[in-house]
């Protein structure tokens, strides 16, 4: 499911330009503001392909194959409350590679995937914090929030056979594949068994939003927010358990659930050898080499920038610190 630009111009025709009778119809109709807006966002994740560190996500994710993607977002707020919900549908990619990881074993494995997935999410948010003024004719509201929710995520991932493959040039002159072309890994059973493709995750995280009104009543809403996915999946990588049986796979499937070769050893002294990233013939099934941590689960995060606009005719509230009076004393002399 992609973004297309025909919807997105809808999107932003109808934020700028809702006319004016309407916002007094939904402002006489309902008392809850409504926003619509845009977002992008840049997005990692932390799983079985990563770095060695001490400081968790921060030192594991592989900064440098962050992805960019977008989205489209509604929100909405009660007048008098302080509680807002959200509504937002996300284009999110994530990407690994071995050959970029700094563990010379996820090195020698030399695995690799890319994942394109869309993300409906449904969050409350809460102001922590709320500051505001006036700078000449515009009033400013900058709110803290904390965001917590649930979302339903469709990932699809993806690998290519490595060019030094043993059987690169064989699968190609089979037709199995073709230069640089991408895999749905989900079909390759590459480790013998299925998963699904419809996920449900728990997004949650902290935003700051400034809110500037010039005197129309229909407020912009420029957000920076970070958001942190928790997930009950092991498979947004496709790697989980152990290397399967290459009998029950195609060729193709075979390539790609195992492609560690000599080409791509690191240069050091102390490298794994080849035969612990691949089925062992003989070996019983519970005793396989090991290709992924069964144990923990593959979690990813966005860090976006989203501009929106009240479509409802809203009051920007001013919050001023009350000053302490202490009872009035008169003089009476």
């Amino acid at each position: 499911m992609c973004l297309t630009r025909p919807l997105l111009l809808a999107f932003v025709v109808a934020a700028l330009f809702v006319p004016a009778d309407v916002d007094a119809q939904g402002r006489n109709s309902t008392s809850w503001n409504v926003e619509l807006g845009t977002s992008t966002h840049v997005a990692g994740y932390c799983g079985d392909i990563g770095h060695k560190g001490s400081y968790g996500v921060f030192s594991d994710t592989q900064w440098n194959l962050v992805q960019m993607g977008g989205g489209l977002g509604a929100r909405l707020q009660q007048s008098g409350k302080r509680l807002g919900l959200n509504l937002d549908v996300r284009r999110i990619r994530i990407q690994g590679a071995d050959s970029m990881s700094n563990k010379a074993v996820a090195f020698v494995r030399n695995l690799h995937f890319k994942n394109e997935m869309t993300e409906w999410a449904l969050s409350a948010d809460y102001p922590l914090l709320r500051l505001s003024g006036q700078m000449g004719s515009l009033t400013m509201v900058h709110s803290l929030r904390a965001h917590a929710g649930i979302a339903l995520l469709h990932h699809a991932p993806q690998a290519q056979v490595d060019r030094d493959n043993a059987c690169y040039d064989l699968l190609i002159e089979m037709g199995y594949t073709t230069p640089g072309e991408w895999h749905d890994l989900r079909s390759m059973r590459t480790e013998g068994d299925t998963y699904a493709e419809y996920v449900a995750t728990l997004p949650m995280g902290l935003s700051w939003t400034v809110s500037i009104d010039n005197g129309s009543g229909r407020p912009w809403h420029i957000t920076l927010n970070g958001l942190w996915r928790w997930t009950w999946t092991d498979r947004l990588d496709d790697i989980r358990d152990q290397y399967a049986n290459p009998w029950d796979m195609t060729p193709l499937g075979l390539a790609l659930t195992s492609q560690s070769n000599l080409a791509d050893m690191p240069p050091c002294a102390e490298a794994p050898s080849l035969s612990t990233f691949q089925f062992q013939q003989g070996l019983d099934l519970e005793r396989q080499p090991i290709r992924g941590n069964v144990n923990t689960r593959d979690m990813y995060f966005t860090i976006g920038f989203k501009v929106a606009r009240s479509l409802t005719t809203v009051r920007v509230e001013t919050f001023h610190k009350k000053r302490f009076r202490g009872p009035r004393v008169v003089n009476k002399r």
